[in-house]
């Protein structure tokens, strides 16, 4: 977790791993061991690195207070505060979505909606981002926190998710869980607590409900199995690509390196003309065991976890800082 961190803000920062070394009094590979979570950071260095990156030790250690989206609350910021749903509509047969997203995202969706752009992206605040291609709305209804429905279609957005958690640290923990407990020892028991309380119904909560008499133990079963299709609901959302293609035919791939994520889809978002480009995307889903070319002319959307699309992005972007000049 620190390792991310580091280089999260460090990339955030434009600094090279030679300048920060330099500024926080140490060689290149002494601070590198430290990005590389190859060596623990002593304390007088970390509140140096927190220094020169203008951030807190909090920050960079992952133990800061969880960052929850604000509703009526613009002191949060606009990328923090609940607008409220956009539902998008397809011209072929696929179905269409629903996210929940902030005041900053709407803002970002509203204008790149009208600058002719061949592919358009939207971040909700459940770990969606979401990129689309404009040829292949029918419609679109931003639908504001006043409103009490979701568009036009307000009971047919069957995979629509209520969540609004808008924090990478704890989908870093939703990822964790759902790889049975894999990663885990980095985060706090507070936290995993919190999260694990949010994306399920632990047994001592249901054994609380049936005692409480709001379940019947005839119909414990029964809701067990409805609330874990939520939460499996919220795995995918940590760590599936999903896309769908304008014959209505949609595909859900597991985990994807972060680099590949990243270099696979980054260019949707370069082009300025249909023409410009490769048509295919190629996405390797399980390194060379298992690889998709997928045809970007034919697609809808496509669906990425946003935490691992940014770790790739921050990935490629150090690449980038450190090479050689």
């Amino acid at each position: 977790m620190m390792a991310l961190k580091l280089k999260q803000y460090r990339v955030k920062a434009g600094l090279t791993q030679a300048v920060l070394a330099k500024a926080v009094g140490v060689s290149q590979p002494n601070y590198q061991r430290w990005e590389s979570g190859a060596a623990p950071v002593p304390e007088d260095k970390l509140k140096k690195l927190a220094k020169a990156l203008k951030t807190g030790v909090d920050v960079l250690q992952g133990t800061h207070p969880p960052i929850n989206a604000g509703f009526y609350d613009r002191s949060v910021g606009e990328d923090l505060n609940y607008y409220g749903e956009v539902a998008i509509h397809f011209r072929g047969e696929g179905k269409p979505i629903l996210l929940s997203i902030s005041d900053g995202a709407f803002s970002r969706l509203h204008r790149c909606l009208q600058s002719g752009a061949v592919f358009v992206t939207v971040e909700s605040l459940a770990n969606q981002t979401v990129i689309i291609r404009t040829q292949a709305i029918a419609d679109l209804y931003f639908s504001s926190e006043a409103y009490d429905d979701y568009g036009p279609e307000h009971d047919n957005y069957e995979d629509h998710v209520d969540l609004q958690m808008p924090d990478p640290r704890d989908w870093e923990i939703v990822e964790a869980i759902a790889c049975d407990g894999v990663g885990l020892e980095d985060f706090s028991e507070a936290d995993i607590q919190r999260i694990t309380e949010r994306i399920m119904i632990t047994d001592e909560q249901y054994e609380k409900l049936v005692a409480d008499g709001l379940i019947t133990s005839e119909n414990l079963e029964a809701e067990r199995a409805k609330n874990q299709e939520e939460t499996d609901r919220i795995y995918a959302l940590a760590m599936q690509v999903t896309y769908q293609f304008s014959n209505g035919c949609r595909r859900s791939v597991g985990l994807v390196d972060v680099d590949e994520l990243f270099e696979a889809f980054q260019p949707l978002l370069e082009d300025v003309d249909d023409e410009m480009g490769e048509d295919l995307i190629r996405l390797p889903v399980e390194r060379w065991h298992r690889i998709a070319f997928i045809n970007k002319h034919a697609l809808d959307y496509v669906m990425l976890p946003t935490h691992r699309f940014d770790r790739g992005r921050i990935e490629m972007e150090a690449k980038f800082l450190d090479e050689p000049v």
